[in-house]
């Protein structure tokens, strides 16, 4: 797993807001660990940097199944 993209880059990247991207992670369809990780240490809310491929290979897997 790459976590080399910022939140900004990200939400540029799969072309999703900021809103949709915090409902995505609260439903559970994006993962800490999996998708996305915390990119600090120390602060209580600290950046986080995404695995770009997982994410959108989870995006798809979900519209796939929303078609269905």
């Amino acid at each position: 797993m790459r976590f080399t993209a910022t939140t900004a880059e990200a939400l540029g990247a799969l072309r999703i807001s900021e809103s949709t991207l915090l409902r995505l992670r609260r439903e559970g369809v994006l993962k800490p660990g999996q998708h996305y990780r915390s990119a600090g240490t120390g602060t209580i809310r600290s950046p986080l940097a995404w695995d770009l491929s997982a994410t959108e290979d989870a995006l798809a897997k979900r519209t796939r199944r929303t078609r269905d």
